[in-house]
């Protein structure tokens, strides 16, 4: 006797039933094609092979949800408006790129800014060194006492890599080639720590912290972040926003880092880099404040800084990371931060696979994930909480798929709140580097500086399912999957409308490992639709065909 779930895809038709045997394993190209200039209606990328494969368009027909899953979208209740999915410009990935030729730069470029690439509309960089810099230990300005900043220059930024091919592509170059691409690229600015002379223990970190800014410099590395401003906008690139300090909380004085305490950001905000950019004509650059983990913390700074009128009055938004668990989005805390401060926005200012220079991610120094997509999509990754973490805390950091991560972190981060989603770096070598604290981590585009060869992962075609179809002034609206829990079979969705109005744009992700079959109901109109086992889809429908009840949405 045929089973229920084989008598439902007869009902679903033919069209539907090809749809299960999209994810066919295809082999994987050295140099896969670019997206494309153009919008397609459905894309799917899976575990199977599929990377942003076109599909056949969906066939809506008026009537209510079967029985079965639902994923109901509705366009009439608008939540946050967009401001953009992007990737971190930083000296590691200046470092990579430089090594290529500058053909085969351009085109890892194009494929993340261009109009036939992803069309990254963010990007966050770092004010000074990072651990993700050759050698770090540097600022703007490294003469002791220059209060007055008159040594401040950021050639470093500028400065290329003599062993490179291309030894004059450096940071600053590359954040000048991403704006080119798209020159509406809004860039988030972060300084790691202030000149070493500003902080209490006159060094970039080390003997487990990374010292806190001395009180007779607080106005002297806010006027620093001023000049900072200025020297870019010379330079013609223009900062959309700023953090006070990546994460204020501290690594332990792993790499380059400053400390705040909830109260000492408040009035860093309050009384001196507020008043510096107000003074200077910077007040439209936007000020986020926190840039650290989705935890308690962040509600103590946001209480502390949100909380406080004066100090509120200079911030924009508030800035998350997501290291603090591997297993949970960390929703309710979202949703506590909008609805205690419903004017101030959420940007997701850094998230990426770190920790994968362990023995057991990279054995011998070899990364498991570098030309095998099967890591990238598998329980395979560990982060620095699964060796690191307290015990008590270890649960939170059990081994996890890299795409699931990615793919669940941008889908419930946009419904709760989220109006943008930064990765950090776009671009790094085939160990996860360089890193001159050995941190390494992986990036969407992975490079063997020696050979050019490149590897373009599948991390790259998952936020490219969301940078192409989901851009700045969209707003996302209300989306349910319905039954909830274990019969919901584990699907995920999210949903924006087009700032034409004339596009809804939905987004649908399976990680289990079989098909799916469900139903997009939009209003009065329905479509099957089956998304295999691991799988991502992505559908831009055309409003006025559904509102005409057109049978094909084209």
């Amino acid at each position: 006797m045929p089973s229920s779930r084989f008598l439902l895809l007869l009902a679903f038709g033919a069209a539907s039933a090809s749809l299960l045997v999209a994810g066919t394993p295809r082999p994987a190209t050295e140099q896969p094609a670019p997206l494309g200039p153009r919008l397609a209606e459905f894309v799917q990328t899976s575990a199977a092979g599929d990377r942003f494969r076109q599909m056949p368009r969906l066939k809506f027909t008026k009537g209510s949800p079967s029985r079965g899953v639902t994923v109901t979208v509705d366009p009439s209740v608008q939540r946050q408006t967009l401001e953009g999915i992007g990737g971190g410009l930083t000296e590691s990935s200046a470092y990579v790129l430089a090594h290529l030729a500058k053909p085969a730069r351009g085109r890892i470029l194009d494929r993340f800014f261009g109009p036939t690439g992803a069309r990254f509309t963010m990007a966050r960089t770092h004010i000074g060194a990072c651990d993700f810099c050759l050698t770090g230990r540097y600022s703007y300005d490294d003469v002791p006492e220059d209060s007055a900043l008159e040594h401040f220059s950021i050639a470093p930024d500028q400065r290329g890599f003599r062993e490179a091919r291309d030894p004059e592509y450096a940071l600053l170059p590359l954040i000048k080639d991403a704006l080119a691409r798209n020159p509406g690229l809004k860039v988030v600015a972060s300084p790691w720590t202030a000149p070493a002379w500003m902080k209490d223990n006159r060094d970039w970190y080390g003997q487990g912290r990374g010292g806190t800014l001395l009180p007779e410099h607080w106005d002297t590395f806010a006027r620093y972040m001023v000049k900072y401003l200025q020297a870019y906008r010379a330079e013609g690139v223009p900062i959309w926003g700023v953090t006070p300090e990546n994460e204020p909380v501290g690594n332990g004085g792993q790499w380059e880092s400053m400390e705040f305490t909830a109260e000492g950001l408040r009035d860093y905000i309050k009384l001196h880099l507020g008043p510096q950019f107000a003074k200077h004509g910077l007040a439209g650059v936007k000020l986020i404040q926190f840039d650290h983990n989705r935890d308690a913390n962040a509600l103590r700074f946001s209480e502390a800084v949100l909380g406080d009128p004066s100090a509120a009055a200079f911030v924009w938004g508030t800035g998350l990371h997501w290291y603090s668990t591997t297993n949970s989005v960390r929703t309710e805390l979202l949703d506590h931060l909008r609805a205690s401060y419903p004017t101030k926005a959420l940007l997701h200012t850094e998230g990426c696979i770190d920790a994968i220079g362990t023995e057991d991610s990279s054995p011998g120094g070899a990364f498991r994930g570098w030309k095998n997509e099967a890591w990238w999509w598998g329980a395979s990754a560990t982060d620095w909480g699964f060796y690191w973490a307290p015990p008590e805390e270890r649960p939170a950091h059990p081994r996890y798929s890299p795409v699931h991560r990615y793919a669940l972190d941008l889908l419930e981060g946009l419904n709760h709140g989220f109006v943008g989603w930064i990765d950090w770096n776009i671009v790094l070598d085939r160990r996860g580097g360089p890193n001159h604290v050995n941190n390494f981590c992986a990036a969407p585009i992975m490079v063997d500086t020696t050979s050019g060869e490149t590897h373009v992962t599948p991390l790259y075609y998952v936020l490219a399912h969301f940078s192409r179809y989901l851009q700045p002034g969209d707003r996302v609206v209300r989306v349910s999957t319905s039954p909830q829990g274990p019969d919901s079979e584990g699907l995920h969705a999210t949903a924006a409308l087009r700032q034409d109005g004339r596009h809804l744009i939905v987004i649908a992700y399976n990680p289990t490992p079989r098909a799916i079959i469900y139903t997009l109901q939009v209003g009065i109109l329905r479509a099957p639709v089956v998304i295999p086992g691991q799988a991502l889809q992505s559908f831009c429908i055309s409003m006025d065909h559904l509102r005409r009840g057109t049978m094909e949405v084209r």
